[in-house]
């Protein structure tokens, strides 16, 4: 009897086993299924939620870290980036094996502007893929970041608190007066909420606005644009008359991508779209810009033939046809590997946009560029503050003609950090020059501080533009208006004011500091006399000569620098004369510097002429003695001295 091998048996029940025990499904397949269905089609808000539900339940480590990646990458598109942040350092410590991780931690990182970190994370991730372009420009952007965020632009950032919302609102633009924008906000039309956001669908707001002033109640635009899906990121021609839009998801909301439509004003109402005919089910159009004289349409699209993720295309109008001619690349200067969106056409043709794909401050960062015979320029970033460690996007400007200085020039979208909502809008002003004039106020004496001197700054048609005190160390700092004429003074209780400091602004094309160092003088008391140098007269006579009248005119802009003060001028001779004599001469000498001054616009009030004579010798110079002729000038003096500093007129 012939026995049969049973080895072969075992084997084949071994595969069976393993066979049947594959073909098992796992206990969350199905939800597992699913989050994999909403992540793939784009329903971030609905994947994480999903796969937070499963992960407590998955047992194998490749998997687990499969899905921490998944979560974190939802809340990362999603545009919850602080759960994103924390996911993403879970994914890390999970030790997810794709070094992507890595790259999209990094871009997280730069989003809260954590440059530092953030560069070490694309430090690792070149580590792994040394070849790869993104890594490279991601870590060139870190360092960059913080110089230009050292060195900020002259622009003025303001969040427009009366128009954002909790939700997205984005993509401003400005038509005859009034604003346009894109919102998600609770008045949006329907009730259905976007699976990638977690938010209602968008509708095109509209707000009255007058540059310089107020915004008007947020409305939705009248009409027919506005329906229970995806409506946006719109742009009126030059007569404000013609709306080019976009729309995603379709009417019916089983559309996959998006695409331009065309309305038109009717009786203060917009009328039902027109499809463009460049659009295709294949592939996405959206974010359209309308040039000055109508005749070409930038738009943002994912179209075959493109350098990267989405590229910014441009279409002709063909006035013979009457339609839109195929779209143009604007080729590889502009367009990058990534993401390039939100184009803007200028008044000056000047074409503004945002790309991923480029050195930046962060996510999507905002450049210009400037077409010249159908050639683009090298695009410029707008630095700091208008870019950001956020996604920066959405620019348009308005019209040059009523643009105000110190008001709006400019409206766009960013998502960056101590916003109102999710995606706000900002606007943007030209940021003056700051010319500041700072320094100390010392006595001359001493040296040491003055505490709570008034320092004030006038300009030269008597506006006073500042009066404020100095500091415990007598610090003071005061900024200068721009393009004018000024006059500073320092002055204290006690103190003689100081000399007019004059100040010009004029010019100024640059930040600009001036720094003082201004001495006061106390007060002497009533007894103690100053002598003002090179007061002379001729022999024998009392008329002022043309050089003492240069000192009288600095002891006039004493009093007028100090209007409390009254003083008394007094004249002093030598002893080469009679007594009486020295002391008639002293009394009208003193008498014709009074009289001067009062030409000056002091107030007689406060001035009073004393002669005498000889009777106040500084030497030892009386009749017998002998003296030479310059101890004799030492006692040929005027002097003041001051006798109140409560004068009031």
């Amino acid at each position: 009897m012939k026995i049969k091998p049973i080895i072969p048996i075992f084997l084949l029940l071994f595969f069976l086993q393993k066979l049947f025990a594959q073909q098992t499904p796992l206990p969350y397949q199905f939800e597992l299924d699913k989050a994999n269905a909403a992540f793939n089609a784009k329903k971030y808000n609905t994947a994480a939620t999903l796969y937070k539900k499963i992960y407590p339940k998955i047992k194998t480590e490749e998997l687990k870290q499969k899905v921490l990646f998944n979560i974190a990458e939802s809340y990362r598109f999603g545009n919850n980036y602080e759960q994103a942040i924390k996911w993403f350092e879970e994914t890390i410590n999970a030790k997810y094996p794709d070094p992507i991780v890595l790259y999209s931690y990094g871009n997280l990182l730069k989003y809260f502007e954590k440059y530092d970190e953030a560069g070490r994370a694309f430090y690792d991730f070149l580590f792994e893929m040394p070849e790869e372009t993104k890594g490279k420009i991601a870590l060139q952007s870190c360092n960059i970041a913080q110089q230009w965020k050292a060195n900020p632009q002259k622009f003025d950032i303001k969040n427009i608190k009366e128009l954002n919302t909790e939700y997205s609102d984005y993509a401003p633009f400005y038509s005859n007066g009034k604003l346009f924008w894109t919102s998600s906000r609770k008045e949006s039309s329907g009730s259905i909420i976007f699976e990638w956001t977690g938010q209602k669908m968008c509708d095109i707001f509209e707000s009255s606005f007058v540059p310089n002033s107020s915004f008007g109640k947020a409305i939705n635009i009248p009409g027919k644009v506005n329906t229970n899906y995806n409506d946006g990121v719109a742009c009126l021609d030059v007569n404000q008359n013609t709306m080019y839009f976009t729309q995603c998801n379709g009417v019916d909301g089983k559309g996959i991508n998006c695409k331009i439509y065309i309305s038109y004003k009717q009786n203060n109402a917009w009328s039902e779209p027109t499809l463009l005919s460049f659009n295709s089910d294949s592939f996405s159009c959206g974010q359209p810009s309308i040039s000055n004289d109508g005749k070409k349409l930038y738009f943002s699209s994912d179209m075959p033939g493109g350098y990267g993720e989405k590229d910014i295309y441009v279409s002709s109008y063909d006035e013979v046809k009457a339609n839109w001619n195929t779209p143009q690349n604007l080729g590889p200067v502009i367009n990058t590997f990534d993401d390039d969106l939100f184009p803007y056409i200028a008044e000056n043709n000047e074409l503004y946009y945002s790309t991923k794909g480029k050195i930046g401050l962060g996510g999507l960062d905002i450049f210009k560029t400037q077409d010249s015979a159908n050639t683009y320029k090298i695009p410029v970033n707008l630095q700091y503050p208008i870019n950001s460690g956020g996604d920066d996007f959405g620019i348009s400007f308005l019209p040059k003609s009523i643009q105000l200085t110190s008001a709006p020039i400019a409206f766009f979208t960013s998502n960056r950090l101590n916003g109102v909502g999710d995606d706000d809008i900002y606007s943007i002003s030209i940021k003056p020059y700051v010319f500041l004039v700072k320094g100390k106020v010392l006595e001359r004496e001493t040296n040491a501080p003055i505490t709570k001197a008034s320092v004030g700054l006038t300009s030269n048609d008597g506006k006073v533009i500042f009066n404020i005190n100095t500091t415990d160390k007598g610090d003071f700092a005061g900024e200068i208006p721009l393009n004018g004429s000024f006059s500073l003074l320092a002055n204290k209780t006690s103190y003689f004011a100081s000399l007019p400091v004059n100040l010009s602004s004029k010019g100024i094309q640059k930040d600009s500091i001036i720094e003082l160092t201004i001495y006061l003088d106390a007060i002497p008391a009533p007894e103690v006399d100053f002598t003002l140098q090179g007061i002379l007269y001729d022999l024998d006579k009392y008329d002022l000569r043309a050089e003492s009248k240069v000192v009288l005119d600095s002891l006039a802009i004493i009093l007028k620098n100090n209007p409390s003060l009254t003083i008394e001028v007094g004249s002093h001779t030598d002893s080469r004369a009679p007594a009486d004599y020295n002391l008639e001469l002293s009394k009208k000498r003193a008498l014709s510097c009074l009289n001067y001054l009062i030409t000056k616009g002091i107030n007689k009030d406060r001035m009073v002429s004393v002669g005498y004579g000889e009777t106040k010798l500084l030497n030892d110079c009386s009749d017998e003695i002998d003296c030479t002729e310059a101890e004799h000038q030492l006692n040929r003096r005027t002097t003041f001295r001051v006798l109140k500093t409560d004068y009031k007129r």
